[in-house]
């Protein structure tokens, strides 16, 4: 598997720029499943769970691809239970970059073979 695209929100992105970004990446007809790792410094865990909220929300039905999150660092168990709170079908939470990676992967996968 090879990345089609990749983001990087930078340092400080608020829950906006998480959904405009998202938004963006799940439009691309080239991506296949994405993969959301964050180490939370500056960004915070739970400002990014709530982009990815804030971003299905706006999608709807038109989000269709599945989304492997990794969260760490700042507001981790915020983030994460917004995130079990939401309990879309599209978004996987995963608690290591490798693991989160490998399900990005295998989900790919599956999809370009659907």
């Amino acid at each position: 598997m090879k990345p089609a695209n990749f983001l990087d929100i930078g340092g400080g992105a608020n829950a906006e720029v998480m959904a405009n970004g998202l938004d963006v990446i799940l439009n691309d007809p080239d991506v296949t499943s994405v993969f959301v790792n964050v180490f939370g410094g500056i960004t915070a865990c739970d400002e990014v769970a709530n982009g990815i909220k804030g971003a299905l929300e706006i999608l709807g039905d038109a989000a269709t691809k599945p989304l492997v999150v990794r969260l760490d660092g700042n507001n981790v168990a915020e983030g994460r239970r917004i995130l079990d709170e939401l309990d879309h079908p599209l978004v996987t939470q995963v608690d290591t970059m490798d693991g989160a990676a490998d399900k990005a992967a295998e989900l790919a996968h599956t999809a370009q073979g659907a």
